[in-house]
């Protein structure tokens, strides 16, 4: 595209020759302005971070985004001592040995015991805490529409993913070109980029978390958190190089939505020292914290796309403002802030930490004693530093006999306990090399350990031997993620974790029971927070999880057995796909289309389909010949199935009796899966029996209402058709929970 060669694929409903925005000026936009750019690509995902959060249940999470990020780095700070102590003990000497020797030998024992001691303490009572402060945090984004609300108890996060995201889209577009600022215009073709990204991408994460993120918040999240560090590790377009930026944990991204403040050009990263001394570390630190502010056209251009879209119909959220509703832009900055903020906590050091190099061999064998400090000097150095000194030497073995926790502090208390006579005698062979082994290692992997609990529950990025590949590979429905993690820590879950499935190969996956329903505890409260590496059919004492009624929705076009490099395989768009799936008048047309998606034949990957976005979003919405441009309004989600259009569950026309949280009635809905708020101890509204009842929403469109009949598109394998059966008979009954064992 940026070399203005880009030809849209022709179709029965698409015109190449539409005319609009030269192709190339787009890619030179884009290019040109990359922060700009960037920021637009983060689309909608900003207004997560908009502080327009309802009060639920008698709790006010109007601040929940801010108590997540000060859960995390809270995590992070409890951490931050056992890194620095870390670096301190295990780190090169290079100054002031003498007094570090002094200071060692005058109570060696007495120092392994604190520092070792002092260490653990600071594992165990950052996990302490973990376990006492996690909250289900994600719950709190999970959308009205879950509850039955209509658009005046939306999020505006809600409204900016599942309703009219086209107009909004060419709006945003309009709204810049009409400020004449090509800064402004790269954001809004970012943006495009989003909505195209989202379509093809959600619908990958969902084939793998087992249902969209209303339904799996909180292992949708941990599913992107590796694909995405997956993918930096792959993409030729990342920012790393050499050993600068070398993953997703230390690369920085809030260097790419940064402006300077005079003039909101770019900030580019700088190279900067990559060993581990503490000096390095420092100086790396340093020259990564920025601080950025939002440009103040970009709210007014927002704002202003919002007021175009959605308030000549007044179908918008009026949670801010009754009767504007609208972010003020100083809310809108405070989202690009928080955003901001939540970057450089987990793109820089992420937690994370190196294992350490092992120690040389020292070639004569002949270590330097505290009798005999120069001891051989080693061929060709002249000794030590080049000064005679092997001190360096002799501390780095103290320092590692130091550098242990747990169990490994008896070990290392009953070496600082030997006389130093015995202690030379051990020291005629590569000891050193030993207690790498024994201690050092050792140490490193309890970190690990601790790590990969954070990591595995969503709330870190994972380093490169992190990513767990049953996360990010479509047809895993075991729960051995985590087994895989922490496999060079042993296997600790020896007996808990079932073997892995074997991929099954063959053409677009397809879970007959998708989109699986939140798993619950036995008091019927949403828990897989608890367990977000589980593909949601895991059924264990306590926990369980329900089918969603809407077979044989498609969840995606992909093989069993697909990574995340499927969306980037130059896999172009199938026009009559593509056409069938625009024109789809309703749910279930959607899903007729879906039956005929194939790996090679679907909406395209997710370059060849944000191309032919920019491409549709950038034509003149009325041509010379007066033919109209048609947008589809997708839903960003991919809910409830690949392809879908924004939708809305079809509604009683009646008030329901129960407002919102602010107090404004709503049409209650006339079908709706098990959410929470759903009590089956209540009035039940949905059963395993009966389909959802679901209808585009959008400009024109109309609210068919409750339906005896809805129509249903059926495709079922006979395992499933069994099960069908076996859900119809239990109709309107919770399934039976397993028996708590005595």
């Amino acid at each position: 595209m940026a070399r203005g060669r880009y030809e849209v694929r022709a179709s029965d409903r698409i015109d190449p020759k539409w005319t609009g925005l030269d192709t190339k000026r787009v890619g030179d936009l884009l290019q040109d302005y990359r922060n700009f750019a960037s920021l637009g690509a983060i689309g909608p995902d900003l207004f997560f971070f908009l502080p327009d959060f309802r009060n639920e249940d008698g709790i006010n999470v109007s601040s929940v985004l801010v108590a997540v990020l000060n859960f995390l780095e809270d995590l992070y700070n409890a951490i931050d001592p056992y890194i620095s102590k870390w670096e301190h003990y295990l780190g090169p000497i290079s100054e002031d040995t003498a007094e570090e020797m002094s200071r060692l030998t005058g109570g060696l024992s007495e120092t392994v015991g604190d520092i070792s001691g002092e260490l653990s303490s600071i594992l165990i009572t950052a996990l302490e805490d973990f376990v006492v402060q996690q909250e289900d945090w994600w719950s709190f984004f999970s959308l009205g529409l879950d509850k039955g609300y209509d658009e005046k108890a939306y999020f505006w996060s809600d409204m900016l993913h599942y309703r009219d995201t086209g107009q909004f889209a060419r709006a945003i577009w309009k709204s810049a070109d009409a400020s004449e600022s090509d800064p402004a215009r790269a954001y809004a073709l970012g943006y495009m980029t989003h909505i195209a990204t989202d379509v093809t991408g959600h619908a990958f994460v969902n084939a793998i978390s087992g249902g969209p993120f209303r339904l799996h918040w909180q292992r949708h999240h941990l599913v992107e958190n590796h694909m995405d560090a997956y993918w930096y590790l792959n993409d030729p377009t990342s920012p790393r190089s050499g050993e600068n930026y070398p993953q997703l944990t230390e690369s920085a991204l809030y260097f790419d939505i940064a402006f300077q403040d005079d003039t909101g050009n770019a900030v580019a990263r700088p190279s900067y020292p990559t060993g581990g001394t503490l000096r390095e570390n420092w100086e790396r630190k340093r020259l990564l914290d920025i601080d950025s502010s939002l440009p103040d056209s970009l709210p007014d251009i927002l704002r202003q796309a919002i007021k175009d879209v959605w308030y000549p119909d007044g179908k918008h959220p009026l949670i801010l403002d009754p009767t504007d509703g609208r972010p003020a832009p100083d809310l809108i900055k405070e989202a690009y802030d928080l955003f901001f903020r939540y970057l450089k906590l987990v793109t820089v050091d992420g937690f994370s930490h190196e294992p350490p190099d092992p120690p040389d061999v020292f070639p004569n064998l002949d270590f330097p004693t505290m009798s005999d400090p120069a001891g051989d000097a080693p061929p060709g150095d002249g000794g030590g530093n080049g000064d005679g000194s092997f001190w360096d030497d002799l501390l780095d073995f103290i320092l590692s006999v130091i550098a242990v926790i747990a169990y490994i502090a008896e070990v290392a208390l009953y070496l600082a306990t030997l006389p130093w006579a015995i202690l030379a005698d051990l020291l005629t062979y590569p000891f050193r090399l030993a207690l790498y082994y024994a201690l050092e290692l050792p140490l490193f992997h309890m970190l690990k350990s601790f790590r990969a609990v954070l990591v595995m529950t969503g709330y870190m990025l994972p380093m490169e031997d992190e990513i767990a590949q049953i996360l990010i590979q479509i047809g895993n429905t075991e729960s051995g993620a985590f087994k895989e993690v922490l496999n060079l820590d042993g296997d600790i879950f020896a007996g808990w974790l079932p073997p892995p499935e074997p991929i099954r190969p063959g053409q677009t996956y397809r879970d007959p029971e998708y989109p699986h329903s939140i798993p619950t505890d036995e008091g019927e409260n949403p828990d897989e927070f608890r367990r977000p590496w589980s593909y949601p059919t895991s059924v264990r004492e306590f926990h369980w999880t329900e089918v969603t009624p809407t077979p044989p929705t498609t969840a995606g076009p992909h093989a069993a057995g697909s990574g995340p490099g499927i969306l980037f395989g130059a896999l172009n768009s199938d026009p009559t796909i593509r056409d069938r799936f625009e024109t789809a008048a309703s749910p279930g047309e959607a899903d007729q289309v879906g039956l005929d998606v194939t790996p090679t034949k679907h909406l395209g990957d997710a370059v060849a389909f944000t191309e032919y976005l920019l491409w549709l979003s950038t034509r003149d919405p009325v041509q010379k010949d007066g033919t109209k441009v048609p947008l589809t309004e997708w839903n960003l989600d991919s809910d409830c199935g690949y392809g879908y259009h924004c939708w809305d569950w079809n509604r009683k026309t009646t008030d329901n009796p129960e407002p919102d949280p602010e107090g404004f009635n709503y049409f209650e809905p006339c079908t709706h899966p098990p959410q929470m708020g759903q009590s089956f101890l209540g009035p039940i509204n949905w059963n395993s029996a009966v389909p959802l009842q679901l209808h585009w929403d959008g400009p024109g469109l109309k609210d068919p209402h409750c339906q005896e009949a809805p129509p249903v598109v059926q495709l079922r394998t006979n395992a499933a058709a069994k099960r069908g059966i076996t859900r119809a008979k239990t109709a309107g009954r919770r399934p039976r929970k397993p028996k708590r064992k005595k």
